[in-house]
């Protein structure tokens, strides 16, 4: 599989976002055959609940279907390649929206989704999370996508290795301050899962004032295809740029026989309520956010659920 990961950097407009996106494809498809294009988290631009950003609202969120993304359907019909969106902010026609990776087929068609799962910051309050992390088929075999955070919970990428994901595509964006653990963890997961990891993340910097506090959330790029045998091609910290990769289903590893000695039964603790299911932790996200404090009792955690996710 010929994979093009494209590392995008972040706009003010969301138009410009759309068309500098539409050109990447153009542009990587047309230099040779490409089997895929994977772009990152938010790939239009900062979503309207990110710090300061609240003039987007309605601008890089939508519907899906809709509009947006018809004309990446349309060029994937045209260019006889696969899109992985990394993700939209998918408008749910409600008040409430969902961060949702897409992949569209060479015929134009959505093949698959996800949902993200592990919600971060203000997505606590504004948006719901699927509960199902499973794999897709496609013509390269199973792959499986892990939307940003979700890398960061380890047993989402063993479980989608469990079903039988050989590639976990992980569109996200790294934050400056993580950058220099980037590189480890995605290798390590690679090694440890026996699955190619191909990551695709942006750079630039996203201001905006919560309160009284100007916010500055400055992303590294350092977007990377990573096979278990170590890394494959990564790109810089502070620039767009495309990587183009030849990847292959990994033959059986370390960490295909490591999966076959799992005792399940000793990990029953993993099933038990996590931290913090007796507090309202949207509710105290919602105070620190209006400027009510809250107990600083540890980062909150989501509230709400949809079952909504990949399917294999």
């Amino acid at each position: 599989m010929r994979v093009a990961v494209v590392q995008t950097q972040w706009v003010d407009d969301p138009e410009d976002g759309l068309r500098n996106a539409y050109q990447a494809i153009e542009d990587v498809c047309g230099a040779g055959d490409i089997d895929l294009v994977c772009f990152p988290e938010f790939l239009l631009g900062p979503p309207w609940y990110m710090p300061g950003q609240d003039g987007l609202k309605g601008r890089t969120d939508t519907p899906i279907p809709g509009p947006i993304v018809d004309g990446f359907q349309s060029l994937a019909r045209k260019l006889n390649t696969h899109i992985l969106l990394g993700s939209l902010v998918e408008d749910m026609q409600d008040g409430m929206y969902r961060n949702t990776s897409l992949l569209i087929g060479r015929q134009g068609v959505i093949t698959g989704r996800a949902v993200k799962a592990h919600p971060f910051g203000n997505e606590m309050v504004v948006c719901r999370q699927t509960d199902a992390l499973g794999v897709l088929s496609t013509e390269f075999g199973q792959i499986g996508i892990a939307v940003c955070s979700d890398f960061w919970i380890p047993e989402v990428v063993r479980l989608l290795a469990l079903a039988g994901a050989r590639t976990v595509f992980v569109p996200g964006g790294t934050l400056g301050q993580n950058q220099p653990l980037m590189v480890n963890a995605l290798r390590t997961a690679a090694y440890l899962n026996d699955v190619n990891i191909v990551y695709a993340s942006s750079v630039g910097v996203v201001r905006g004032k919560r309160g009284d506090r100007l916010v500055e959330i400055h992303f590294a790029g350092t977007s990377l295809v990573a096979s278990p045998d170590g890394v494959l091609a990564q790109a810089g910290s502070d620039e767009p740029e495309t990587l183009v990769v030849d990847i292959d289903e990994p033959a059986d590893g370390d960490g295909r026989r490591w999966q076959q000695l799992r005792r399940p039964d000793a990990y029953r603790a993993l099933l038990t309520p996590y931290a913090g299911a007796d507090r309202d932790l949207a509710g105290e996200l919602r105070a620190s956010l209006t400027g009510g404090g809250g107990p600083d009792r540890g980062r909150p955690a989501a509230a709400t659920s949809t079952h909504e996710g990949t399917r294999s």
